[in-house]
């Protein structure tokens, strides 16, 4: 009796609960929803997690149909896939429910489709943005492209801005759990004060990354430009499986950034971009992002 007590604890402790590796994927049902999800079990099946699937309605007369639809897709994830996935309907607003769902069901990373340019409208209006931008939990926006059988390759943009070592850490960790090497792209700059800084980052970041065993390479853009454009270009020769960019915080942002954002979110080689703005705490208490977080240079 006692054992059995105990295992019941077990499953319903709060504390424990939090270890899990959660994913959430907010789901429309619709085939880049789909793409959003196959990216979940890919890697929830790398974390050994757990998915939890999220449709938003608009009205209470909604959810009983909603509910039927999302438990078939959650049942067969689970079973096919051997990931144990549940889903979640909530009457609301999307973009004010995806961060309050995931911060109670303890998730550690969230998926979301768009429709690339297309669905401007829907990812990039100012609330989306918001929502992916500023949120405390890593955000991977997906479009319709087939997922990889593996992630080989992370580009690592830089520019002249300070690049800290939270932001390398990061990119460290998710390429040692992957089993991906990292591209370091570095802008190009005429200037002369720019250039020393990007050098900087650059050669911070390369030991940084030699010291902990990533497999990296360096390549640089070739002449001044639209860097946004350069990054997805590299992105797109190499076959890329995401681009990382990291720590930019929305409230904070100016006009530029805010675009540089929009258009690598809704690039058109369709490679999946993942914004990370956490915290210290949060990157510490997750699996795939906290590993190389207490390393000194």
């Amino acid at each position: 009796g006692v054992l059995i007590i105990e295992l019941i604890f077990e499953k319903i402790n709060p504390k424990n609960m939090k270890d899990v590796y959660k994913i959430l994927v907010p789901t429309d049902f619709t085939s880049v929803a789909k793409t959003a999800l196959n990216h979940a079990i890919k890697i929830a099946g790398i974390m050994n997690g757990e998915i939890v699937l999220l449709h938003v309605v608009d009205r209470d007369t909604k959810s009983e149909e909603a509910r039927v639809k999302l438990d078939a897709i959650a049942e067969g994830v689970s079973k096919e896939q051997n990931i144990p996935t549940v889903g979640k309907v909530v009457t609301g607003n999307i973009f004010e429910d995806i961060d309050k769902v995931a911060d109670y069901e303890g998730a550690r990373l969230i998926i979301m489709g768009t429709h690339g340019r297309k669905g401007i409208q829907h990812i990039t209006g100012s609330h989306a943005m918001k929502v992916i931008t500023s949120s405390t939990i890593p955000f991977l926006v997906v479009q319709d492209k087939i997922i990889p059988e593996a992630y080989k390759n992370i580009v690592f943009p830089i520019d002249f801005r300070a690049e800290t070592k939270q932001k390398i850490s990061l990119t460290a960790s998710m390429a040692t759990k992957l089993g991906a090497k990292v591209h370091i792209f570095a802008e190009y700059d005429d200037d002369k004060f720019d250039k020393q800084k990007i050098d900087n980052n650059v050669a911070y970041t390369k030991k940084f990354f030699a010291k902990n065993g990533i497999d990296f390479v360096v390549e640089k853009a070739f002449e001044k430009g639209d860097f946004v454009k350069q990054i997805i270009r590299y992105s797109a020769s190499i076959n890329a499986d995401f681009i990382t960019v990291l720590n930019l915080n929305y409230r904070s942002i100016n006009a530029f950034l805010k675009n540089l954002e929009e258009e690598l979110i809704t690039n058109e080689a369709q490679i999946p971009v993942l914004m990370v703005n956490p915290s210290t705490d949060f990157i510490n208490k997750s699996p795939l992002f906290g590993q190389y977080q207490t390393l000194s240079m």
